[in-house]
């Protein structure tokens, strides 16, 4: 692993990029950050927090907004409270705060980190709950 990674494996609402089944696995998306529209995965460009946060606000992430946490990113959080299935989005608003207090290279490298498969060392994904590499399957809490 480099030292340094990518700020496109973080998304301006704090999502990790580097887990997701369609970043990773179909790399049909490039992640939230790229211009690229030639990438399958199309819904980011109707995102209403990426539309804020990068093109509106010119900001790299939500946290930098003076009306953070707003009612667009805790409208966004919510829908994944309770579902196991998307926790990652629960999760948006604490790991905004930790990219705002650890910066996005020690964020990025513990998000590696956690997602990072027990077994062979591999890339888990949330959605599916596996590793790319070795298929294991994890459950989360």
């Amino acid at each position: 692993m480099a030292d340094s990674q990518p700020i496109d494996l973080a998304s301006p609402c704090g999502v990790y990029c580097g887990a997701c089944p369609s970043y990773i696995i179909r790399e049909s998306c490039y992640g939230c950050r790229p211009e690229d529209r030639s990438q399958k995965r199309t819904s980011k460009w109707r995102c209403k927090i990426r539309q804020c946060c990068l093109e509106e606000n010119k900001l790299s992430f939500c946290s930098q907004c003076d009306d953070f946490p707003c009612k667009i990113l805790t409208e966004f959080q919510k829908y994944g409270l309770g579902d196991k299935r998307r926790q990652h989005r629960a999760e948006s608003v604490e790991n905004l705060k930790q990219i705002k207090e650890l910066g996005i290279d020690s964020w990025l490298k513990r998000q590696q980190e956690i997602w990072k498969c027990p077994k062979c060392g591999g890339g888990m994904v949330f959605y599916e709950f596996r590793c790319v590499d070795c298929d294991y399957r994890f459950e989360i809490a």
